[in-house]
């Protein structure tokens, strides 16, 4: 493989246009960058991942979200779990794509301790049966078809 041009378009952070999905990634360190340029220069914390090259450099609702989760220090973030995802934020009165986080729900344990599998909970059974559809308005409706007649029924009753 020779020397790629395309190597050199990628940037070293996540841009908003980077995902189309969320991705789910695994907090390897956080550092501390300075950013931008002449009088925009800025030091911005950067969260780097064990499963992407990039970092995710935090504005102050990314950094609010995980500092709520995950405590002040940020270098005990390493080790947890984030999903960063797409989304579109009014910037100045223009809707402008960014880039969110959030926490995935913690997994429930499928074992128990001494390795036995943990009984899983049922799934609630439908207040509904089986034979039974909802309507548009979430109202039983019965499998059995209403006859012409009753359909054709237009007696007025005053």
């Amino acid at each position: 493989m020779g020397l790629l041009a395309s190597e050199f378009d990628k940037s070293r952070f996540f841009k908003a246009v980077d995902l189309e999905k969320e991705k789910k990634l695994r907090i390897s360190k956080v550092t501390v960058e300075v950013l931008g340029m002449g009088d925009d220069k800025e030091r911005k914390p950067v969260v780097w991942f064990t499963n992407d090259e990039r970092g995710l450099v935090l504005n102050k609702t990314n950094l609010r979200a995980l500092q709520g989760k995950f405590g002040d220090n940020m270098e005990a973030w390493a080790g947890k779990i984030i999903i960063v995802f797409p989304t579109m934020t009014d910037l100045r009165g223009k809707l402008t794509a960014a880039l969110r986080v959030r926490i995935p729900p913690p997994k429930q344990a499928t074992t128990a301790g001494n390795g036995q599998a943990v009984p899983q909970p049922k799934p609630a059974s439908p207040a509904v049966s089986t034979i039974e559809q909802l309507d548009e308005f979430s109202q039983p409706q019965s499998s059995e078809k209403p006859s012409i007649a009753e359909d054709l029924d237009d007696e007025n009753h005053f």
